[in-house]
């Protein structure tokens, strides 16, 4: 699925989401990291070098700044980035065998507990 589709599909998703979560008031005061009632699925793709990856985090405040949260991104066991949004693409990987992990964390620091790891083989 080209990278066009995949973002509509995902702001659909998003979208639709909101809309079924209830009351706005309800929506506002959930801002939490993930449950067991609402996890955290990662989806990816592997494109050429690239690898595309979708985090969908139901009340999690993928946003810079105060109240917000993003993502730690680990490549090899080394920290790479932290993305404050739910979908991005990790680019230029060399050829062979990699292990990403990515950490649901809060920008104060606070730590959710919520990871998840896969491996990828780059062509």
């Amino acid at each position: 699925m080209p990278l066009s589709k995949w973002l509509v599909w995902f702001g659909c998703v998003v979208l639709l989401w909101a809309y079924a979560g209830g009351r706005p008031e309800t929506a506002a005061a959930a801002v939490h990291a993930p449950t067991a009632n609402h996890p955290w699925h990662v989806k990816y793709e592997v494109k050429g070098h690239d690898v595309l990856v979708e985090c969908l985090a139901a009340q999690f405040p993928f946003r810079k700044g105060e109240g917000g949260g993003h993502i730690n991104v680990y490549l090899n066991g080394q920290k790479m980035t932290e993305v404050y949004t739910a979908a991005f693409i990790v680019r230029g990987l060399p050829s062979g065998k990699h292990m990403i992990r990515l950490e649901l964390v809060y920008n104060d620091g606070k730590m959710t507990g919520m990871m998840h790891e896969f491996e990828v083989t780059i062509p």
